[in-house]
């Protein structure tokens, strides 16, 4: 069983209360104890207000146990159908699409609070489809990956066009500490190769030429610290035949230094490939060869945010784990999850857990 959650990890759920989203100021109190289950009903003692302490999570209002709703949690992230996992839970199937709803916005909410100041130097970044509503709606979930921790930056759904791209980068721009810094590895389509000067180099202002017209447009320079790889896959048909890499901005000195420090022998996007692969399982909306898609776009969303967060937070990955310096016991290894590795936390979180974590309150260690 889960333990509870100190009080000092409650902020006021009160929108007009001077603390709110400051925790740990000593002003949530506990006020008693109520219901079967025996909740904690808290009190903030700078505005007065009184909320349970599930209050700003998936369980409040669920109108089912929490084992449910992490049950249903734990069977839609292993890639059974919201159907089956209704059969498993023993609830209708509307319930878990309800369910994946409030669990997809919270874990989008917990990404955008604790995915911040990440200091990575290279960064993947590729799509893979889907279906919404009918098989000839493609909608696409492009994705960046830091490949050294495995972690999860940033996730877009929509179009597979440049606005998509656009997003992507940007979004995923704001969460780094030094976006000026980095080498991004990417497939053959073409925004990546047009944004990446807009979005990760640095503006400056072309000299005019004469005294009259217009000022020329603000153009962008690539830093030495920065490059972008493009892999571009040659087909015949269905098939791969040839897959040849060309250094679309930055230096090959730059790119070397990157390779060296990700042990790789040649520029590849191996890391985001097989976070495909690992989403297409965790993912039924993204099963290949079967008649798999969601019936709302919303659905697609918020399970794709609960996918995300708990691949990055929940679940150990074998590639990421470490040699302990004193063995305990037959324990030789440390398993890790991308949160762990990337350094946000030092413990693999339990679903039950990162679920609890209310709004406005950080995961981070």
């Amino acid at each position: 069983m889960s333990t509870e959650l100190p009080l000092e990890s409650f902020v006021c759920q009160n929108p007009t209360c001077p603390a709110q989203h400051r925790a740990q100021h000593g002003t949530i109190k506990l006020r008693r104890r109520y219901g079967p289950h025996r909740r904690r009903l808290l009190k903030c003692t700078a505005c007065g207000a009184e909320f349970s302490e599930l209050k700003g999570t998936p369980y409040w209002n669920a109108r089912c146990s929490q084992d449910t709703v992490d049950a249903v949690v734990e069977h839609v992230t292993h890639g059974n159908s919201f159907v089956t996992t209704g059969h498993l839970v023993g609830c209708h199937r509307t319930t878990v699409t309800r369910i994946v709803r409030v669990a997809g916005s919270h874990a989008r909410h917990l990404h955008d609070l604790n995915a911040r100041d990440l200091k990575v130097t290279s960064i993947q970044a590729d799509e893979r489809y889907g279906f919404v509503g009918r098989k000839k709606e493609a909608v696409w979930d492009a994705t960046v990956i830091d490949p050294s921790s495995k972690f999860l930056i940033q996730g877009e759904i929509g179009e597979r066009t440049a606005a998509l791209t656009q997003s992507l980068l940007m979004h995923a721009r704001a969460r780094l500490t030094d976006p000026h810094g980095l080498v991004l590895f990417t497939d053959g389509f073409l925004s990546y190769q047009t944004l990446f000067p807009e979005v990760f180099g640095r503006p400056y202002r072309p000299a005019r030429q004469g005294s009259r017209g217009r000022f020329p447009k603000t153009a962008y320079r690539i830093p030495r610290s920065a490059a972008h790889v493009r892999i571009i896959k040659e087909y015949s048909g269905k098939r791969v035949v040839n897959v040849r890499t060309e250094i679309a901005a930055g230096t090959q000195v730059r790119v070397n230094e990157e390779l060296q420090r990700l042990g790789y022998h040649k520029p590849n996007t191996s890391a985001v490939e097989r976070q495909n692969a690992t989403a297409r399982r965790m993912n039924p909306h993204l099963a290949r060869k079967s008649l798999a898609f969601a019936r709302l776009r919303i659905h697609r969303e918020s399970l794709a945010h609960l996918v995300q967060g708990i691949d990055n937070w929940c679940r150990v990955q074998r590639g990421l784990r470490s040699t302990l310096d004193v063995p305990k016991g037959r324990r030789l290894y440390l398993q890790r999850t991308p949160a762990m590795t990337i350094g946000l936390t030092d413990q693999v979180w339990k679903v039950r857990d990162w679920l609890s974590q209310p709004q406005g309150v950080s995961c981070r260690a």
